[in-house]
């Protein structure tokens, strides 16, 4: 037998061999085995849901204005941090110390009138016991006291208005934070209302959110709802829900306290909201489905791992679960990889994906 015959037989035997293993390994539908991934269908309670945009907002966000008309001598720069009580911004107070001092110098002669006749009633108060005379000057020198008591006491008003309006120069930081806009120059005039920086405080924070009627009656202060900014994900609770509607969107604002330490004020997150009371659903993943030709079903695996086909329809969903009706038991096994060229009654072999 020469080489070229032995490499002949050998070629024709492995060809025999391939063509066994595969006769072995057709179905009886005269198709090859699936490869396909399996689920099984659960109950679970299910709750409607829906993502809506949130931001990550300060609790303490606040436009400083200008309490007095002026020049202004120092405004802190945008990015400056400053603690409760520090000083934000000053206007100049030449005028208003003067207009002090001047509030001042008109109390020391009322004081001094009202010294003396203070003096006078206790003098005639004596002599009116002995003579009518005094006892008609007594009644005017006491009316004369009770004017001067009630011109001190205007005078003792201006004088605390003046010092009210001088504290007012000096602009103080109502929490700790950071200048995150400024909206006036040092040497600018300010007047009374004008604002002069943003200041907010970046350490106390909450979550946004602007939700629909149909989500509002399944939502109560303290819930937990979850959040995700596409990469961290966490659960804030519910500190409020505002029961009045803005009258333009018609949505109605919440609240969340939550714990991202790297979320910082201005970031937007998503807020997974229900839309309906949660139930007790037999469910799939939707991977299961398969629609053809407006119709839905479910290859379900059968103890000899064959494929068997059963329609279903469809109920409330939520992320990848899905109610499903029909056919389908409680921990049937089904499809949801492979089964968008998978036969009914195909033999199939199950992958370890899920």
């Amino acid at each position: 037998m020469n080489r070229s015959s032995q490499i002949m037989r050998g070629f024709i035997y492995l060809v025999f061999i391939s063509l066994s293993g595969m006769s072995l390994a057709v179905s009886a539908g005269g198709r090859m085995p699936a490869q396909v991934q399996i689920a099984e269908a659960k109950y679970v309670e299910l709750s409607p849901s829906i993502w809506i945009a949130g931001t990550i907002i300060s609790r303490h966000d606040s436009r400083l204005s200008s309490e007095v008309e002026g020049r202004i001598e120092s405004l802190l720069e945008v990015g400056d941090l400053i603690e409760k009580g520090g000083l934000v911004a000053s206007i100049d107070d030449t005028t208003i110390r003067m207009r002090l001092e001047e509030a001042k110098a008109e109390i020391i002669p009322i004081e001094a009138k009202l010294n003396f006749f203070k003096r006078e009633v206790e003098r005639l108060d004596k002599l009116a016991k002995q003579n009518n005379a005094a006892k008609n000057r007594l009644d005017e020198v006491i009316s004369d006291r009770d004017k001067m008591r009630g011109e001190l006491t205007m005078k003792q008003s201006r004088l605390a208005q003046a010092r009210d309006i001088l504290k007012r120069t000096t602009i103080l930081a109502p929490f700790t934070g950071v200048v995150a806009e400024r909206f006036k120059e040092e040497g600018e005039w300010a007047k009374t209302g004008d604002e002069l920086v943003r200041l907010v405080n970046t350490e106390v924070k909450e979550i946004q959110g602007r939700i629909q009627l149909q989500s509002a009656a399944f939502i109560k202060q303290g819930d937990s709802l979850e959040v995700t900014d596409g990469k961290n994900h966490t659960m804030a609770t519910v500190k409020t829900l505002v029961p009045v509607g803005d009258a333009v969107s018609r949505l109605y604002e919440i609240r969340l306290d939550f714990q991202e330490a790297g979320w910082m004020a201005g970031h937007a997150v998503r807020i997974k909201v229900p839309t309906a009371k949660s139930q007790n659903a037999l469910v799939v993943p939707r991977d299961a489905l398969v629609i053809r030709e407006n119709t839905l079903k479910i290859f379900r695996i059968l103890e000899d791992n064959t494929a068997d086909v059963v329609f279903v329809e469809t109920g409330i969903a939520s992320e990848d679960l899905i109610e499903v009706t029909g056919g389908i038991n409680e921990g049937d096994k089904v499809v949801i990889r492979g089964n968008e060229r998978l036969l009914p009654q195909q033999q199939v072999n199950i992958q370890n994906g899920q």
